[in-house]
C-alpha cells in the first residue's frame, strides 16, 4: 500500500493515467484490510523475535534444506 499526501495525489493520479496504470479497485480493498496471521505463525513469529529455535544464520542452503 502506498500512502500520497492529499496535496500531491491529484498530480499522482495525472502521472498514473500518462503511464496508463490502472488501479485494481479489488486490489485496493483487500490491501486495506489489515492481515492476522493464524495462531501457528503469530507464535513462530514471537519466538524468532525472542531468539528462541534460532541456531543462528544459514551458510549452506543445501545443508539448511537437507536439515528439514
Amino acid at each position: 500500500m502506498i500512502n500520497i499526501p492529499d496535496k500531491k495525489s491529484a498530480l499522482v493520479k495525472q502521472l498514473l493515467r500518462e503511464l496508463g496504470v490502472t488501479i485494481d479497485k479489488k486490489a485496493v480493498v483487500q490491501c486495506s484490510k489489515p492481515r492476522v496471521p493464524n495462531a501457528l505463525t503469530a507464535k513462530t513469529i514471537e519466538d524468532a523475535r525472542n531468539g528462541r529455535g534460532l541456531e543462528g544464520p544459514i551458510i549452506d542452503l543445501k545443508a539448511f534444506m537437507d536439515s528439514l
